[in-house]
């Protein structure tokens, strides 16, 4: 059976991560290009008909080479936790600039629950699964933004506390 990039794959089954880091990395040619392998060779590590798996080396080296999240996300998932990436931290916070990302993130997060639950969506009253998947995404943002002010708010207590023992 050939390869169909369209193919269904298993939510979270290690074809689809895979599948999904292929995609986040840049796709197949650029794949092809990071790992030094042919299209067939990319192609069977994604296919779910195909009993092939990329190893633990090469993903490390997509995700370190192309900063795609989605082997991290899945790591933390099956550890019974969260990945959540943070933006580096500017020399100066601006927190009023935070408060209005979160105050948005917010905003989008309840907005993309009424919308899967209005009639009009693909099963009025309740979410699907793919409309689940995208409000995942949206709440997975509103976590890192979260997750920033939790950094911000560290790095000033650590800033605190080198003064302290300066004094």
């Amino acid at each position: 059976m050939s390869f169909n990039p369209l193919k269904r794959r298993k939510y979270g089954s290690t074809k689809a991560v895979v599948s999904e880091l292929f995609r986040q990395a840049g796709g197949i040619p650029r794949v092809m290009e990071h790992l030094g392998i042919g299209r067939t060779r990319a192609y069977d590590f994604t296919d779910p008909n195909k009993e092939v798996e990329i190893s633990f080396a090469r993903v490390e080296h997509l995700t370190r080479e192309t900063e795609a999240t989605i082997a991290a996300e899945h790591l933390a998932h099956m550890a019974g936790g969260v990945f959540l990436p943070i933006d580096t931290l500017e020399e100066e916070v601006d927190w009023h600039d935070i408060a209005g990302r979160a105050s948005q993130k917010n905003a989008e997060n309840i907005s993309g629950i009424l919308e899967s639950l209005s009639p009009n969506s693909k099963s009025p009253g309740r979410i699907c699964a793919d409309e689940a998947r995208e409000l995942i995404k949206r709440v997975d943002n509103h976590f890192s933004l979260l997750a920033l002010q939790r950094q911000a708010l560290i790095a000033i207590i650590e800033e605190e506390d080198v003064d302290e023992k300066e004094s």
